[in-house]
C-alpha cells in the first residue's frame, strides 16, 4: 500500500494553491468590476440615441403655433426655454442603490414631450438636451452624464446634430465621452 496516498496534502501544496487562487482574484477582481462599470454605461450611449432620433423625428415634422395656428420654422424642440436637466444632476446618488427610480414628473417638460423621450427603468445618468437655432441654422447638443461611484467625479456622453444646407438632420459620427467609467 501507498503510504502517500493515505497522508493528504502537504502544507506546501496547499500554500501554492492559495498563492494561487489569491493571484487569479487579484486579477479577476479588478478586471470584473471595470466590466460591471462599463456595461452601466450602456444606458447614456443607448439613450442618447434615442435622445437623437426624437430630434430628427420633431425637426421634420410640421409644427404650428398655437392660438394663431401660423407655422413654426423647422427647428429643434426646446429653442429659447429656459429648463434644466432631468431628472436633476447628481439626482440618483443617495437613492436606493445609487440609482435614479422612475420619475414620471422628470420627463413631462415640453422638450422631453416633443422628443418622445423618457426614461421609464431605474437609471444612473441624467440628461440635458441644448437646441439652438431655426431652419438651417438649427443644432442640437444631447447629454448624458452620471456618477456611478457618487464620488462628484461625473462621466459625460454627448453627441451634436446639426442640419445641413439642404435640409437634412446629420449627427456626429459617434458620441464624444469624458471618464467614462470616472
Amino acid at each position: 500500500m501507498n503510504k502517500r496516498a493515505n497522508r493528504g496534502f502537504t502544507l506546501i501544496e496547499l500554500m501554492i494553491v492559495v498563492a494561487i487562487l489569491g493571484l487569479l482574484a487579484a486579477i479577476a477582481i479588478p478586471a470584473f468590476s471595470k466590466y460591471v462599470r462599463r456595461s452601466k454605461t450602456t444606458e447614456a450611449v443607448m439613450n442618447i440615441r434615442r435622445i437623437f432620433d426624437g430630434a430628427v423625428k420633431y425637426y421634420t415634422e410640421d409644427h404650428a403655433a398655437r392660438g394663431t395656428n401660423e407655422a413654426i420654422p423647422n427647428q429643434f424642440p426646446g429653442v429659447g426655454m429656459d429648463y434644466g436637466p432631468a431628472p436633476g444632476v447628481n439626482e440618483c446618488c443617495g437613492q436606493d442603490g445609487d440609482v435614479c427610480m422612475p420619475n414620471s414628473n422628470a420627463w413631462k417638460h415640453p422638450v422631453w414631450q416633443g422628443l418622445d423621450f423618457a426614461v421609464s427603468d431605474p437609471h444612473r445618468y441624467w440628461y440635458m438636451f441644448e437646441p439652438h437655432g431655426q431652419g438651417n441654422e438649427s443644432a442640437f447638443t444631447a447629454r448624458a452624464s452620471g456618477n456611478l461611484n457618487c464620488n462628484q467625479a461625473f462621466s459625460t456622453f454627448e453627441r451634436i446634430g446639426g442640419v445641413t444646407a439642404a435640409g437634412e438632420v446629420t449627427g456626429a459620427a459617434g458620441i464624444y465621452s469624458i471618464r467614462e467609467l470616472e
